[in-house]
């Protein structure tokens, strides 16, 4: 079979994989595995030469493994298992009381407190986990006050996409965008940190109008009952829960000063999840019966995927057409960049489009022609771009799923409605903000 036939099989394979993934008519792990499946039987089968480090490999089943990001796999396990014990040790319940308690159940408070909450938490987890631990929360805090949460759900989700860019491990692209680009969770911190809070400041007026018609005010009889709660019943084993509170601590603090040993963010938190599951009490089966398994494989037959397309000499190809545009001078390729990419990633899903474009930027980046600047550009449009539509991040997913699951649907044009506003006004922000920092990095 010709070169060029084979290319063709392969970038259709390649197209309607992530057309399935993006109208999900199939479960996307299924279609992230089948894609990869049938993609690289193709390269093993037809025996496609590539080129590798200057030396010509044949495509094997070592050689498309290979391509898999390792540390992002583990990381995102060992972040799993830290969030699960500390959901399990009533250490977020307790923080739930407790913001309840200090609002009185005033809706408008109630939904700043939240906000606030989800962007904490934003930095620490990504926004896949950050979703898994605020959603339930609210809707129990809201079912609990007689209020509509589901403006506050689709609130939380474009919170977390947003507050994400601060942190190396607050959503799965920053990780694979980092571990191409070399940039440290300090660098993430610096950079991105003043953004998210401008985002944050920017966003809360418009939280306030979208949000404004569900605000009513609760029940004394509630309120009341609310305050005779003792946050502490929830915590179940005290031993557990001052564990937790540590292992976090700890998991922070190596983030942020674990680069300056070389210790890399799978690590720290691979060494947190072990030590938990050690110190905790907890019996490593009901933990590992909680982790989701679904999106681990579902992100593992994307570098599958990506991969494949990468050995098929695809990815050079999509180089040579981008290299003229990140030629151009900054004024003009930022704002191309920030708002295309964006885009197709509210269109597609960000995962998939990070785990795409990551090798293409790194190769490059070799060749001088993608610097900090282009790297920022990517981390601010798949994040930002993630909540224009409700498809775009797993936190948008999550929460609309949760809702449905409560009887309270989430429209499309519900969540677009405040989505796509505010992902448009945030990646004008960012690309300025770009901008106004390209002289410095």
């Amino acid at each position: 079979m010709e070169a060029q036939t084979v290319q063709l099989i392969g970038l259709l394979i390649f197209i309607v994989t992530y057309i399935l993934i993006s109208s999900e008519k199939l479960h996307r792990p299924i279609s992230a595995l089948l894609g990869a499946s049938v993609l690289s039987i193709l390269l093993i089968v037809t025996e496609w030469e590539f080129m590798e480090e200057g030396e010509l490999h044949v495509a094997d089943f070592h050689a498309i493994i290979s391509k898999v990001e390792w540390n992002t796999i583990i990381f995102i396990t060992a972040m799993m298992i830290i969030t699960i014990i500390s959901s399990k040790s009533g250490l977020f319940q307790y923080i739930s009381i407790l913001i309840v308690r200090f609002t009185r159940g005033n809706p408008r408070t109630l939904l700043l407190s939240l906000s606030l909450l989800t962007f904490i938490i934003s930095f620490v987890f990504d926004v896949i986990t950050t979703m898994l631990i605020i959603a339930p929360l609210t809707v129990e805090i809201y079912k609990i006050l007689e209020f509509d949460f589901r403006p506050t759900l689709i609130i939380e989700a474009i919170t977390a996409n947003f507050a994400s860019i601060s942190s190396l491990v607050g959503s799965i692209p920053n990780i694979v965008l980092a571990e191409r680009s070399g940039a440290s969770f300090l660098d993430f911190v610096l950079v991105m940190g003043p953004l998210s809070i401008i985002l944050f400041v920017t966003a809360l007026p418009v939280y306030y109008l979208f949000a404004r018609n569900s605000f009513v005010d609760p029940s004394k009889i509630l309120v009341d009952e609310i305050f005779l709660l003792d946050p502490s019943i929830l915590v179940e084993d005290r031993r557990t829960f001052y564990v937790v509170i540590i292992g976090l601590v700890i998991l922070v603090l190596g983030f942020i000063f674990g680069s300056i040993i070389h210790l890399k963010a799978a690590e720290i938190a691979l060494l947190i999840a072990a030590s938990l599951l050690l110190f905790s009490g907890m019996h490593p089966k009901e933990v590992f019966e909680d982790v989701e398994w679904i999106s681990i494989y579902f992100i593992m037959g994307l570098f599958i995927l990506v991969g494949s397309i990468d050995i098929l000499g695809l990815l050079d190809r999509l180089g040579e057409v981008i290299t003229p545009l990140l030629k151009e001078d900054l004024i003009i390729s930022l704002p191309i960049m920030s708002f295309g990419i964006g885009i197709i990633s509210a269109v597609v899903d960000n995962i998939p489009i990070s785990a795409a474009l990551a090798p293409v930027f790194s190769r490059l980046e070799a060749e001088g022609i993608v610097g900090p600047i282009q790297w920022w550009t990517l981390v601010i449009a798949v994040n930002l771009g993630g909540y224009i539509l409700p498809i775009g991040s797993p936190a948008n997913i999550l929460a609309i799923n949760l809702s449905n699951r409560e009887g309270s649907p989430i429209s499309f044009m519900l969540f677009l409605k405040i989505g796509g506003l505010l992902g448009l006004i945030h990646l004008l922000i960012g690309t300025i903000w770009l901008l106004l920092l390209s002289p410095i990095l």
